[in-house]
C-alpha cells in the first residue's frame, strides 16, 4: 500500500504541474488521454488484482482441504462435492477476470503512448501482458496434464477447468480433478502477484515519464522567463563624478 501511495504522489505532482503548464490545442485531443483518471484506473485495477489473489488463496486452502479429505475417504459427500464444484467456478472466474485486466492494462498502455508520442518504456507492457495470458492458459492445461486429466479440444483456461468441473461429478475423477484445481490455484497466485508486479512497474514507468515532461516544461519556461524579463538598462550603472573648473 505504501508503494501505491508513493506512485500516487510522484504521479500526482506530474499531473499537477503538467495541466499549469501544457495548454492542449483541443479538448479533444485530452479526450484521448486524461493523466487523472489514468491514475485512478489504474490503481482500481490493482486493486481488482489484489483481490483476486485472495480469493484464489481462499480457493486454494478449500480445495486442499477437500484433497486431504479424499486422502481416507472415496469420494466427497453430497454437500462437500457441490461445494468443490463451487471452488472451482470461482477459480474459472478469477482466471478470467485476470486476463480481462491484463487486457486492459495493455489498453492503458496504448493510451498513455498515444498521448506522449515520446515515451519509451525498458519494458515492452503491452507484450507481456500478452505473455502473461497466455502463461495463465498453460498453466492450467500443465496442471490437468500433471494429474492425468485429458482435456480435449480445450483451447482456453475456461474450456479446460469447464471439463475440470463435469469431472469431479464423478467419483472416480473427484481426487484428479480436487488436485488439479489445487495446482492451479497455486499457479494463480504466483502469476497474478506477477500481473501485479508488472502494472505497479509501468505505473512507475509513466509516473516517472510525466514527472520528467512536467520538469523539462517548467525548466524551458523558467530560462524563457527569464530571457525576457525587462531590465533597466540603468541596472548596474553608477555615474561617475564630475568635476567642474578649478
Amino acid at each position: 500500500m505504501k508503494t501505491h501511495k508513493n506512485i500516487v504522489l510522484a504521479i500526482a505532482v506530474a499531473i499537477t504541474g503538467a495541466g499549469a503548464i501544457h495548454s492542449p490545442p483541443a479538448a479533444a485531443q485530452w479526450a484521448v488521454f486524461d493523466p487523472t483518471n489514468y491514475v485512478q484506473n489504474f490503481l482500481q485495477q490493482l486493486r481488482a488484482v489484489q483481490s483476486n489473489v485472495n480469493e484464489v488463496k481462499q480457493i486454494q486452502a478449500q480445495l486442499q482441504q477437500y484433497e486431504n479429505m479424499l486422502r481416507n475417504t472415496k469420494s466427497l459427500d453430497t454437500r462437500d462435492l457441490g461445494t468443490a464444484i463451487d471452488a472451482l467456478v470461482r477459480l474459472d472466474r478469477v482466471i478470467g477476470d485476470g486476463n480481462a485486466l491484463a487486457v486492459t492494462a495493455s489498453d492503458y498502455e496504448k493510451a498513455f503512448k498515444a498521448r506522449f508520442p515520446g515515451y519509451k518504456a525498458t519494458t515492452n507492457y503491452s507484450e507481456s501482458y500478452r505473455e502473461w495470458s497466455d502463461t495463465s492458459r498453460d498453466s492450467v492445461l500443465g496442471a490437468l496434464r500433471v494429474a492425468n486429466l485429458q482435456v480435449r479440444g480445450a483451447t482456453t483456461e475456461e474450456q479446460a477447468l469447464a471439463s475440470l468441473r463435469s469431472t469431479v461429478a464423478s467419483a472416480d475423477g473427484q481426487k484428479a480433478a480436487v488436485d488439479a484445481g489445487n495446482q492451479i490455484a497455486l499457479a494463480q497466485i504466483n502469476q497474478l502477484q506477477q500481473l501485479r508486479e508488472l502494472m505497479v512497474a509501468q505505473m512507475q514507468a509513466t509516473g516517472t515519464y510525466m514527472a520528467a515532461q512536467q520538469q523539462a516544461e517548467a525548466s524551458k519556461e523558467s530560462s524563457v522567463r527569464e530571457a525576457t524579463r525587462y531590465r533597466d538598462p540603468r541596472e548596474g550603472w553608477t555615474p561617475k563624478p564630475v568635476r567642474i573648473g578649478l
